[in-house]
């Protein structure tokens, strides 16, 4: 028997019950404000956020102009000539589309299947060297046989380990435990905002279990973002909660610490663990998603949006600003924030509209588009309607202070 309190009821919160409206609706606001021109893009962006503050936590220091550099030329299709670093982030980005496209049920968020899906769609491409388990010294970690120790791709641990000074149930246990994770957590059985405090409760459970050798940090907050969508969150997507963990690690480990302590006497919940020490992690788990969505809500509104929009486009006719690897872009005519701007507020749009709505000629306009989408501001393949993106040497520009 699991004697842990799976998540928390509603009525201990107090307050925060009505951050937990507020979230609700400034997610439903943004969700609804946001044009869909713009949301494929927006998502995009919002994978290589993801991509970059997930590994942060766990200690990798790529910086994002390097991960925006990868995708120009090419990501995972040259992956020999990337660092190990490197290759980590664009299994990352690849475990997250595979996570979002996934069709999978509410019920099957929480399943074994999924949640090994999630580890092993990360660590599947990785070359050996990256799945060599490493003791807290830095030490390559020795299996039964003398032999270095690799992770296995969604699979359980066989091994004993030790996190900080958590020690994490016995490997012979996890099976009893992630059972008991899958029926306390399915969403179906939860509703309303109590999905939102499950979701906390989820995160640090989770993390509790420990359930892989090594990946387990990703995998949970992969599984958070799957688990948020299934909350009923419309706009996740267009925001994301583990960018308000890893602009503050400290934070976040410390709050998942209090939610590792045992419980402290008969009024602290009747579990292993301690309530109050859950209930710390619920509430912080709240701000920080509320913090993060009223940072979206602000950073895409469209009025801002297209005042930093007109500003990036000015500059880039004037010859004033530098590509993401620090060398001067090339001068690009001031129609291309036209037509940029259009593409924002009407969506894609054949050459021959966007002509008739800027009054400029094709010939006028081809060579303007051919530059915007060898420099990724557009896509413009042939026959296909001109669609809006966002390059990465404008992401910095138009998206201030996302990293």
């Amino acid at each position: 028997m699991i004697s842990i309190t799976p998540y928390l009821q509603a009525d201990t919160l107090g307050e925060y019950q009505d951050k937990l409206l507020e979230l609700y609706m400034a997610d439903a606001a943004l969700n609804k404000t946001i044009p869909e021109s713009i949301r494929k893009s927006t998502e995009w962006l919002l994978r290589q956020v993801n991509c970059f503050y997930s590994n942060k936590i766990e200690g990798n220091p790529t910086h994002p102009k390097e991960l925006l550099k990868t995708q120009e030329v090419g990501g995972s299709d040259n992956a020999r000539e990337f660092t190990g670093a490197i290759l980590e982030l664009l299994a990352h980005l690849e475990a997250q589309l595979k996570a979002k496209n996934t069709s999978t049920s509410m019920a099957g968020v929480c399943k074994q299947d999924f949640i090994k899906g999630l580890h092993q769609s990360f660590y599947e491409h990785l070359p050996e060297e990256l799945l060599t388990v490493k003791d807290t010294g830095g030490r390559v970690a020795i299996d039964k046989n003398g032999k270095p120790l690799l992770i296995v791709p969604g699979e359980y641990r066989t091994l004993p380990v030790k996190v900080g000074t958590h020690e994490p149930p016995v490997a012979t246990e996890l099976n009893a435990y992630m059972s008991w994770l899958e029926q306390m957590f399915n969403p179906e059985r939860i509703h309303g905002t109590n999905r939102v405090i499950a979701a906390a409760a989820l995160h640090h459970r989770l993390a509790w279990i420990h359930p892989f050798q090594d990946g387990n940090g990703r995998v949970i907050r992969l599984l958070t973002d799957c688990y948020m969508r299934c909350a009923g969150f419309g706009g996740y997507g267009l925001w994301s909660i583990t960018r308000g963990f890893g602009r503050d690690t400290q934070s976040y480990y410390a709050a998942l610490a209090e939610a590792d302590k045992p419980r402290q006497g008969n009024s602290d919940g009747r579990g292993i663990l301690s309530d109050a020490g859950l209930l710390h992690f619920t509430k912080y788990f709240i701000e920080t998603a509320l913090d993060q969505v009223k940072y979206f809500s602000d950073l895409l509104e469209p009025r801002k949006l297209g005042i930093r929009v007109d500003y990036y486009f000015e500059m880039r006719a004037k010859g004033g600003l530098p590509s993401s690897s620090g060398d001067d872009l090339p001068l690009l005519k001031i129609a291309a924030r036209g037509i940029y701007r259009l593409l924002l507020e009407k969506g894609a749009m054949s050459r021959a509209a966007i002509c008739q709505h800027l009054g400029k000629g094709e010939q006028t306009l081809r060579p303007i588009l051919k530059q915007m989408d060898s420099e990724g501001l557009v896509s413009a393949k042939p026959k296909k309607d001109i669609e809006l993106k966002v390059s990465t040497n404008a992401v910095e520009f138009l998206f201030p202070q996302i990293w």
